[in-house]
């Protein structure tokens, strides 16, 4: 039986549609394979920028690998708005903090910030810097791209099943020139693919092109290698497009404390019901330098006023709470200590206490008592977070934050 014209066609088609369907897949394959190839080079070029020749380099008790890099070639120094930067390695002047006198003993202490060293040192002239590995580059890129900011007061939910909860001093005539806060430290058992922080965020700029600092604890298996509970940094002049990034994965920050780093460890954290241990940080924009310092209870560094825009001068917006967040499709993690908020007992929340900005005479001034705008994005038997307000004493202006996570819509 022979085969007529129509067939013929029609076999000819159906062949046809195979060579383009198997083209494609060939060329598709190809052009992945190059994606994947340039993406390893500009990864393989970043760590030669971060990873500066060390003029020692420690292994800490914690498993870390610290490098003591020049404080003059470190890779801050190789952003392009810094060639012409003066090294700032002492502020201006630090905005003090009022204390209450009349207070004889207190449940708080102040964790401490170790980078493990033990009785090792880093020599004179050099600063600690924790040596970057192709994994946490990979794992910070996911880490950004699962919290994009869309505007200054809320951040959009992403593949990854972030939530925020936070509390926002805005003003659209007052500038703000620094944040500070006493942040409550705990252990969080957390898996692989599950991140959480307490933090503090300073910001300012429209939506697509916002400027931020953010501060204060985080734990992030996938980054550090480990659940412990670790002080970070971040930074975007942006809104994340092109620049930005965690602690010293890219060129930005500028390390002066000769001990104490980004990544650095803290120690003791707080037991539920027994201890209160925290966290005093403050991030404020030093009034001669207009660079943005970071101080706990160690002068840790800056950010520079060169690589922002907006921030460069003042600031527009701080909150103050935390980011929970895990891959699509599977429980969120703790935040805070992974109990609900309440005011009753600050032995078994997750708190932030003496809540202040600095002002443009670089006074530290308490947020506004009477309540300041709360924000959050899923059920409440997932996260809260409670203002308490001017409660006095050791507290001050005071908000409890955090909650056990789960499956949260």
């Amino acid at each position: 039986m022979e085969f007529s014209n129509v067939n013929l066609i029609v076999i000819l088609v159906f062949f046809y549609f195979i060579l383009i369907t198997e083209t494609r897949s060939v060329y598709g394959e190809k052009s992945h394979i190059l994606k994947r190839e340039k993406e390893d080079l500009e990864l393989e070029k970043q760590l030669k920028i971060l990873n500066k020749k060390p003029i020692k380099t420690i292994m800490t008790k914690f498993g870390d690998t610290v490098d003591c890099i020049d404080i003059y070639k470190q890779p801050a120094f190789d952003h392009p708005l810094l060639k012409d930067h003066k090294l700032q390695t002492v502020p201006s002047s630090i905005p003090e903090e009022t204390t209450n006198k009349n207070i004889s003993s207190s449940i708080f202490r102040n964790s401490n910030i170790d980078n493990g060293f033990g009785n090792e040192r880093c020599p004179l002239g050099t600063v600690p810097i924790r040596r970057t590995k192709k994994e946490d580059l990979i794992n910070a890129r996911k880490l950004l791209h699962s919290t994009i900011p869309t505007n200054p007061n809320a951040y959009t939910l992403s593949p990854m099943n972030n939530h925020v909860v936070s509390i926002v001093e805005f003003s659209e005539t007052k500038a703000f020139f620094g944040a500070t806060a006493y942040i409550s430290a705990h252990e969080l058992e957390l898996d692989n693919y599950q991140f959480s922080t307490a933090q503090i965020w300073i910001k300012n700029g429209p939506d697509e092109e916002i400027n931020s600092i953010e501060f204060g604890w985080m734990v992030y298996p996938a980054l550090f290698g480990d659940s412990r509970t670790r002080l970070f940094g971040y930074w975007t002049a942006d809104n994340q497009k092109e620049t930005g990034c965690f602690n010293m994965l890219c060129s930005g920050f500028v390390q002066v404390d000769s001990h104490v780093s980004l990544g650095a460890i803290m120690e003791p954290l707080s037991v539920y019901g027994k201890d209160a241990w925290s966290l005093p940080v403050k991030v404020y924009r030093d009034p001669q330098t207009g660079n943005w310092w970071l101080i706990t209870d160690k002068t840790i560094g800056y950010w520079p006023k060169e690589i922002f825009t907006h921030l460069a001068n003042n600031a527009s917006i701080i909150r103050y709470g935390g980011v929970a967040g895990a891959k699509s499709q599977t429980p969120a993690p703790p935040m805070g200590n992974g109990y609900l908020p309440q005011l009753q007992d600050y032995l078994r929340t997750a708190y932030m206490r003496k809540m202040k900005y600095i002002d443009e005479k670089g006074h530290s001034v308490n947020l506004n008592p009477y309540g300041v705008p709360s924000k959050h994005d899923t059920t409440l038997d997932c996260y809260n977070i409670l203002f308490a307000g001017n409660i006095g004493g050791e507290y001050e202006i005071t908000m409890a934050f955090g909650g056990p996570g789960g499956i949260c819509p």
